[in-house]
């Protein structure tokens, strides 16, 4: 337990400095050094996903991993925006096809499980994190808003965390999947974020687009439910295919989708509310 905490530590006190650097310092070509993260973090995802699917990277994994490098691409180059999504339906619509030849070996027995985790890769991780690149391509995003999103998704990490110990002790097991979250993590977790939300907000109100107490308690609820999930969604993964951690990359914090789980799940939605803020600006 000891070692897990140090490699815990160790891991935040240096990922935090430097991702903080890549946001702060290097805004350029909407803030390419943090895209090439979410990127990285996309490509590894999809390779771990692969494995926990079909116990080996296959070729689709790597395939899907580009649906970020395009949102990257269109993000700068400012090309067709549609063009991503199409993408994505026409990755979807070949791990459908790849069926029509390999479903001969079985006789088509087993093509709808193939299917659908064929269809899962492309999904997730790779077109949950392409919405981490729309979101840095959005007209009034600052280095602000991205630590916001941040704060939001890690934050509610931390504290599920800290109050499922301080007052979970009684209130264990409401998930069978992951037996060891509480009543109280998960209440705490979601009223602390909301706080994190109007806070964060009030402080650096100068640097963000002028967003509604409304729209700040929706913000915070929201990512708060959809961290949670990507986590537990996580575990189902993990629990199905019979492994612990996805991989052992960052100490103590297992693999890219053992540490960006809610970072992940919450991109779509962050992305989504956050377009309705600026559009209602505009």
């Amino acid at each position: 337990m000891e070692k897990n905490l140090r490699d815990r530590l160790i891991t935040v006190g240096i990922g935090i400095p430097a991702v903080l650097s890549m946001i702060f310092f290097v805004p350029h070509y909407n803030y390419i050094l943090f895209s090439l993260l979410a990127i990285v973090v996309g490509l590894l995802g999809s390779l771990e996903m692969s494995k926990l699917l079909f116990g080996k990277r296959t070729i689709l994994a790597y395939i899907a991993a580009l649906i970020p490098v395009v949102q990257y691409l269109q993000g700068v180059f400012r090309f067709n925006a549609q063009i991503p999504d199409l993408i994505f339906v026409l990755m979807i619509l070949w791990a459908f096809s790849l069926e029509i030849k390999l479903g001969e070996k079985d006789d088509f027995k087993d093509s709808l499980e193939r299917s659908a985790k064929n269809s899962i890769l492309v999904l997730y991780p790779g077109y949950f994190v392409s919405f981490i690149l729309r979101f840095l391509a959005l007209e009034g995003v600052t280095s602000y808003a991205i630590i916001l999103y941040l704060v939001l998704a890690f934050g509610n990490d931390v504290f599920a965390y800290v109050w499922g110990r301080l007052f979970g002790r009684n209130n264990k097991g409401i998930v069978k999947v992951s037996p060891k979250k509480s009543v109280a993590g998960y209440v705490g977790s979601f009223f602390t974020t909301i706080a994190l939300a109007i806070g964060y907000c009030a402080i650096f109100r100068d640097h963000l687009p002028h967003i509604s107490i409304g729209y700040q308690i929706f913000l915070g609820a929201a990512i708060s439910i959809t961290a949670n999930v990507g986590d537990l969604i996580e575990s189902v993964f993990k629990r199905s295919a019979g492994v612990k951690d996805s991989v052992n990359i960052f100490p103590g914090r297992g693999g890219a989708l053992d540490s960006m789980d809610s970072l992940i799940s919450s991109a779509p939605v962050f992305f989504i509310i956050f377009s309705m803020i600026l559009g209602g600006i505009q």
